[in-house]
């Protein structure tokens, strides 16, 4: 399994993106009870976010992200990816 962090910026339509919020936490919720998404939130500013997944593969990572409601929706304006070797910390087994 791969670990990947995430950081999503939002785009700049507020409004849009809090309609949607209810449901892109519904799955993100889905996510994080199957052991998909260890952490994730927005960060204090609100201008984006940063979640962490684990996942079998880059590609497996694209359909989580890409079935986001807010991915569908639009409300991302831009998204980063990085792969992540973990090597200290709680999640490291």
């Amino acid at each position: 399994m791969a670990k990947f962090v995430v950081e999503l910026v939002y785009g700049e339509d507020r409004d849009h993106r809090l309609e949607v919020r209810p449901a892109h936490r519904e799955y993100s919720r889905d996510l994080a009870a199957r052991g998909v998404l260890l952490a994730g939130g927005p960060y204090a500013d609100e201008r984006g976010a940063m979640l962490v997944y684990e996942v079998a593969d880059a590609d497996e990572l694209r359909r989580v992200l890409d079935a986001d409601p807010y991915t569908e929706a639009g409300v991302i304006a831009g998204t980063t990816v990085r792969e992540w070797n973990a090597v200290t910390g709680s999640w490291v087994a």
